[in-house]
């Protein structure tokens, strides 16, 4: 998917804001948005950008505090909202002959009425020739996510678990789901969150993520440590992260 950015600087007016200390912000954790990445910048002007990913951007001052971040991420959130609603009414539209995750493929047949039938690597959906195409997306799309999650149920927690164990970390559990705005998260208790829209994406960018989940295990935030201990257990795990902002967790 293109990297073209949206700017919402004319609809947010940005203000300039400025603290009394340095931050060691790259990214922030938001319970709606996901992980919405911080970059920095001289101009003492908070800008705000979302990607055709669904990626949300914040450009900030060096001097900043956190809090006032996420007071400016709130304050617009309903325009962050709307933009994102609107990025994903243009998500993904399915053909026949599609990937479907890491071992399937899409086969649409015309028919009376729907129907679907999952097969070891053949995904069959059925759809009556005279039903909308958005209609017929919506159908696809609901075959597709389950498809997904029996790919999710197989391999993720095999690998999460052959992972945490080849580096040292533990967990307390971990749950599949599909978060529209993030790949995965861990909470303060070690639950590990993985989407199951992690099987739409290569081996590397997937262990990526787990990688990046279990290192929250030891850090909680994005910060120095974080970023030095991903690094020594994942070299180049800053060159897959930006290769994963390419990518959209939407189905």
């Amino acid at each position: 998917m293109s990297s073209l950015v949206v700017r919402l600087l004319d609809r947010l007016k940005a203000g300039s804001i400025r603290s009394d200390r340095v931050i060691d912000i790259t990214e922030l954790s938001d319970q709606e948005f996901g992980r919405i990445r911080v970059t920095h910048n001289r101009s003492g002007v908070l800008r705000l950008n979302i990607r055709t990913t669904g990626e949300v951007v914040l450009s900030a001052p060096f001097y900043i505090k956190e809090d006032r971040l996420r007071d400016f991420i709130d304050r617009y959130r309903s325009g962050i909202r709307r933009v994102l609603a609107e990025i994903k009414s243009h998500s993904r539209s399915y053909s026949d002959g599609d990937k479907i995750g890491r071992s399937h493929r899409l086969r649409l047949v015309a028919g009376v009425r729907v129907g679907a039938t999952i097969g070891r690597n053949l995904v069959t959906v059925t759809l009556p020739a005279d039903m909308s195409d958005s209609l017929k997306q919506k159908q696809i799309k609901q075959v597709v996510a389950k498809v997904l999650k029996q790919e999710a149920q197989r391999y993720l927690p095999k690998r999460l678990h052959y992972l945490a164990d080849k580096h040292g970390y533990t967990y307390q559990r971990v749950r599949l789901t599909y978060a529209k705005t993030r790949w995965g998260s861990c909470s303060s208790k070690g639950t590990i969150s993985l989407n199951i829209a992690l099987m739409t994406i290569s081996e590397p960018l997937s262990d990526y993520v787990l990688l990046h989940e279990l290192t929250h295990t030891h850090h909680m935030n994005h910060g120095v440590d974080f970023w030095r201990e991903l690094e020594t257990v994942l070299p180049g795990a800053r060159r897959l992260d930006r290769q994963l902002r390419r990518y959209s967790p939407y189905l």
